[in-house]
């Protein structure tokens, strides 16, 4: 077993990488005046960003219990830990493609602002949610290719 263990290694580490930052990540983006203590925000949806920043941290506790427990059954679990990861990351496209429906947006006047890129002269603004949802779904999507190996 102690090969096969060595095998998954680095999707681990990748998962890893992923349910932490999807936990820090919305702690340090949502737990201040742009978010949480937004004061044009309602006190409902102050109440919902709260819950669902704290949601998300017990899920990646799970995530990170799933993927460094001793158990039998650790591939299940790399799986499973790798699903929940995809879950969170779903969900924030799956939200993204239906705010026409519910009037949202990526970002608030008073939000985060963009990644701004300079490629050859042109500056590109990219949304700081969109960049991080991307990016964690190629890392997690990385880590599983290399589990199917």
């Amino acid at each position: 077993m102690e090969t096969v263990f060595d095998q998954t290694l680095v999707s681990r580490l990748l998962f890893t990488l992923v349910a932490v930052m999807i936990s820090i990540g919305p702690i340090f983006a949502d737990f201040n005046k742009t978010h949480a203590t937004n004061p044009l925000w309602t006190p409902h949806a102050r109440f919902h960003v709260v819950w669902q920043v704290l949601s998300q941290t017990g899920i990646s506790l799970v995530i990170l219990y799933l993927l460094w427990w001793d158990a039998a059954d650790y591939r299940t679990h790399i799986w499973v830990a790798a699903t929940l990861n995809y879950v969170w990351l779903a969900s924030f496209f799956a939200t993204l493609a239906s705010m026409p429906v519910y009037g949202g947006a990526l970002k608030d006047v008073n939000g985060i602002k963009p990644f701004r890129f300079n490629i050859f002269g042109k500056v590109y603004l990219v949304d700081t949610n969109l960049f991080g949802a991307t990016v964690l779904t190629i890392v997690n999507t990385v880590g599983v290719v290399l589990l199917t190996q």
